[in-house]
């Protein structure tokens, strides 16, 4: 397993490069189940778990709860949640507010059973709210020891940028990660039919190459698009619902990672991840491995090196 270093002025965290995602526990899968699959995940070495107070409407965070608990690991995990999502009936109506975010925040540690979340990222952003109120309170929350480390989830680098330098100029707590749709795919938030993510592009990933700010990546294989294009084919009936992502570009990237898959000797999925775990980004896949068998293909190319090269071969236009 590969690692990437979390650091601030006081503090510092061992991240994963594949993290694992919880949005189908407590819903979909069951605690048992859930169980297995974590105990396996930190078998291979992953150290850190990724959840958010909207999951299953906290039943997420109540699972790992629960598994944080019995397994006595706690100290050995990090943890990171999200709160702040709008309202599910009006994705536009904002809750990036302090009362709000200090109630999803306090819902979460008693949901998880911990003092504190190594990372707590904003869900969503409202880019009317004043950084002046919000950055001060965020600061308190890392402050009173409840946080670690800060997260922007579905923030554009521009707003993450006038985040930070307010931070710096008034000596507060900045944003040290972030979370935002990205893999090999192009995509858009069109293509996602949800105009409150950001997704990774030119401008997006100019801010985090020269930052060097760690990019957790949601959605890493784009739902299995690349893997169920090389299996049955771009134009079967099961690639139906991917007719948004059928761009000349990624249908040239289903023909490139063919290519890569046979020099390498692997599957479709390990190779989608470690474009992201070996980019001139600091990338960190989040998986979405809803069984043990997608779970061992992921972690078994965990420690698959790419060349500069080979991302280029990857990631070049038409």
């Amino acid at each position: 397993m590969r690692y990437t270093e979390l650091i601030s002025a006081r503090d510092k965290l061992l991240l994963s490069r594949l993290i694992f995602g919880t949005g189908s526990l407590g819903n979909s899968i069951c605690y048992e189940d859930a169980a297995i699959l974590l105990d396996y995940y930190r078998a291979k070495g992953g150290t850190a778990i990724d959840t958010a107070r909207m999951y299953g409407n906290g039943a997420s965070e109540e699972t790992i709860g629960r598994y944080l608990t019995l397994s006595g690991c706690r100290n050995h995990i990090i943890l990171s949640t999200k709160g702040g999502f709008p309202p599910k009936e009006d994705m536009h109506h904002s809750r990036i507010r302090p009362d709000e975010l200090l109630r999803d925040l306090e819902d979460s540690l008693r949901a998880l059973r911990t003092s504190h979340t190594d990372i707590y990222f904003l869900h969503r952003d409202d880019p009317g709210y004043p950084l002046s109120e919000l950055m001060p309170f965020l600061h308190k929350l890392v402050s009173s020891g409840k946080v670690r480390f800060l997260g922007a989830s579905n923030w554009s680098a521009a707003r993450i940028s006038q985040a930070n330098e307010f931070a710096a100029l008034h000596n507060l707590t900045p944003f040290s990660i972030s979370q935002i749709q990205w893999s090999l795919a192009e995509a858009t938030p069109a293509m996602w039919a949800d105009d409150t993510i950001i997704c990774m592009n030119e401008k997006e990933a100019a801010f985090y190459t020269e930052t060097r700010m760690p990019v957790m990546a949601f959605t890493p294989l784009t739902r299995g698009f690349f893997s169920k294009a090389i299996q049955a084919g771009i134009d079967s009936p099961s690639m139906d619902s991917f007719a948004a992502f059928k761009t000349p570009l990624n249908l040239l990237r289903i023909q490139r990672l063919q290519v890569l898959c046979e020099k390498y000797c692997t599957t479709p999925s390990q190779l989608c991840h470690a474009y992201l775990t070996n980019h001139l980004i600091c990338g960190l896949a989040v998986l979405g491995a809803k069984n043990l068998s997608h779970l061992a293909d992921s972690l078994a190319g965990s420690d698959l090196i790419l060349t500069p090269e080979d991302i280029t071969f990857l990631s070049a236009g038409m």
